[in-house]
């Protein structure tokens, strides 16, 4: 059990958890493939719009990661210089402060976690307006989309007389214990956002410059 304990508390550091976060995102996302093309459930434009918040996740966490560990490995050495040629810009003692904190690896974390909160409230906020829409609690109007440019009266009737299999907004395809798929999105982007505030305020797991 300590070991397991240990294993979360490291994950959880701000510098290993941009990458774990978009690795969660990358789970999500691949859940939501394998519905679509397994247990044949076409996604909505809603659904779309989560699958791109979660994209977005992956993009973020990645490059945060990348960019934590690439200022680490620069050393403390080449830091110490890069915060001394911005001396003659900081004029006053706080923005100084707030210079030398920026320019360390630990701080560069802890902004990718920040990113990374914004985007998982960005998406539970997209889930949980998806979700209350197929549980009735307010109405959105999912079937309006932009005409296309270039459209004839000749492609209109060709498009009316093909079948289409039309996926309704308000109607969950799919449920387990009456939470549908776009409440567990909610409820796992909540979690995940959570988690990016815990981490925020971790220390990492390497010594801070």
């Amino acid at each position: 059990m300590s070991r397991v304990s240990d294993l979360i508390s490291t994950l959880t550091r701000p510098d290993r958890w941009p990458i774990m976060g978009a690795a969660a995102s990358g789970a999500l996302l691949l859940g939501a493939f394998a519905f679509e093309i397994f247990g044949d459930y076409p996604p909505c434009p809603l659904c779309i719009d989560q699958r791109w918040v979660h994209a977005w996740a992956i993009w973020a966490g990645v490059i945060g990661f990348a960019l934590v560990h690439a200022l680490r490995a620069l050393g403390p050495r080449a830091a110490r210089d890069a915060a001394r040629a911005m001396e003659p810009v900081m004029q006053g003692s706080r923005l100084k402060r707030y210079w030398l904190a920026l320019r360390a690896p630990a701080g560069v974390a802890r902004i990718a976690c920040a990113g990374l909160a914004a985007i998982f409230a960005w998406s539970t906020w997209t889930a949980l307006r998806h979700a209350g829409a197929e549980y009735g609690w307010w109405r959105i109007d999912c079937l309006s989309v932009d005409v296309p440019d270039g459209l004839t009266a000749q492609g209109l009737f060709t498009d009316l007389t093909r079948a289409q299999n039309v996926v309704l907004c308000d109607e969950a395809a799919w449920t387990l214990l009456g939470v549908s798929m776009a409440g567990y999105n909610a409820l796992f982007s909540a979690a995940l956002c959570l988690i990016c505030f815990i981490a925020l305020f971790r220390s990492p797991s390497w010594r801070v410059l």
